[in-house]
C-alpha cells in the first residue's frame, strides 16, 4: 500500500515536469528545412532559430549562402527578420516576412537592388529532432557568430550570355536621351564572326512605340564589351564595359551632344543570373554632378 502511494505521489511531479518542458519549447526555436523559390529556380534552404532571453538569434542558408538573421521579431503568427549581403556595389538588405503556423514556416523575402525589388518565396517545415546533429559541424557552425563570404552569381563572361530575347522594364526620369518609364523586348542575334551581336529593341512608353538598335563586341582577352547604341532620340552612345568581374560590368560612356546639351551617362550592369540582369544609370548634364537617371530589369524570354 505504501509503495502504491509512493508511485501515485510521483505522478503529479512527472506531470508538472512534462508541462514545464512543454512550456519551455518555443514555437520558433529549432531547425527548419525546405525550399526557396525564385526566378532562378528552387534551392534547398535551412533556417535555425535560437531563443536567448526575450530575443532570438538565427541563421538561414539558401539563395545567398549562410547568412546571420537580425532583428528577429515574433508577433502572433508573424515572423520578421533581416539579413545583410555584401556585394561589390555595397551592402544589400534582405527583408523576410513569414507566417508561423504549427510546424510550417512560410512567407517571402525581398531585396531592393539598385532600385529594383526582387522577391522570392520560402516554404519551410520544422525538422525532426536530431536532424541538426547529423554531423556536429552544423551545430558548431550555427552556434558561432558568422561573417560569411556570400556566393555571387558566376556567369561565364561570354558574348553568348546576351544572345537571345530579353524583356525589360525601365523606371526613372525622362532626359534628352530617352523617355521614361518604358518597357519592351530586345533581341540579340550573333554575327558570323562569333564575337559580336546585333540588337533590335521594340519598346513602348507613354508617348507611343519606338525602335532602337545596338551592336555589342566582346574581347575575350581583355574581358571588355564595346557597345554602340543608336537611340530613338537620334543620339549615338559609344561605351566600353569592364567585365573582369563575372557579377558586374562597369561602363565608360563617351559624352554626347543632344539638343545643345552635353550629356555624360554612367552605367553599371549587374549579372543576377543566367536569365536576369539589371542596369543602373546616372546622368551628368553640361558638366554638372552625376544624378540618378533610372534603372532597368532585363529577363530572358518574354513576349512583347
Amino acid at each position: 500500500m505504501r509503495r502504491l502511494l509512493r508511485v501515485w505521489g510521483i505522478v503529479p511531479i512527472i506531470a508538472l515536469l512534462v508541462c514545464f518542458a512543454s512550456a519551455q519549447q518555443d514555437r520558433l526555436a529549432g531547425r527548419w528545412e525546405g525550399k526557396t523559390k525564385s526566378l532562378q529556380g528552387e534551392l534547398p534552404t535551412t533556417a535555425i532559430f535560437k531563443k536567448e532571453g526575450e530575443s532570438y538569434t538565427g541563421t538561414i542558408t539558401g539563395m545567398r549562402g549562410d547568412l546571420q538573421l537580425k532583428e528577429i521579431k515574433v508577433e502572433g503568427e508573424k515572423v520578421v527578420a533581416k539579413a545583410e549581403v555584401e556585394t561589390p556595389q555595397g551592402v544589400v538588405l534582405i527583408n523576410y516576412s513569414l507566417a508561423l503556423q504549427g510546424e510550417t514556416l512560410k512567407g517571402t523575402g525581398s531585396v531592393d537592388f539598385n532600385g529594383n525589388t526582387f522577391s522570392f518565396d520560402l516554404d519551410l517545415k520544422r525538422a525532426a529532432e536530431g536532424a541538426a546533429s547529423s554531423s556536429g559541424a552544423t551545430d558548431q557552425r550555427s552556434a558561432q557568430p558568422q561573417r560569411t563570404s556570400v556566393p555571387q552569381p558566376q556567369q561565364k563572361q561570354s558574348i553568348d550570355y546576351f544572345a537571345g530575347q530579353w524583356s525589360f522594364k525601365y523606371i526613372g526620369r525622362e532626359s534628352a536621351l530617352w523617355p521614361a518609364p518604358r518597357e519592351g523586348v530586345v533581341n540579340f542575334v550573333k554575327r558570323a564572326d562569333g564575337k559580336s551581336l546585333e540588337g533590335l529593341i521594340d519598346g513602348k512608353h507613354d508617348g507611343g512605340a519606338y525602335k532602337e538598335s545596338m551592336v555589342i563586341i566582346y574581347d575575350e582577352t581583355s574581358k571588355t564589351l564595346s557597345f554602340t547604341e543608336r537611340l530613338a532620340s537620334g543620339a549615338v552612345l559609344s561605351s566600353k564595359g569592364d567585365w573582369s568581374s563575372p557579377i558586374a560590368i562597369r561602363f565608360t560612356i563617351d559624352p554626347v551632344k543632344v539638343k545643345s546639351q552635353t550629356l555624360q551617362l554612367r552605367r553599371i550592369m549587374n549579372i543576377v543570373s543566367a536569365h536576369s540582369f539589371t542596369i543602373a544609370e546616372e546622368l551628368s548634364e553640361d558638366g554638372g554632378p552625376f544624378v540618378r537617371l533610372g534603372s532597368a530589369l532585363f529577363t530572358r524570354g518574354g513576349a512583347k
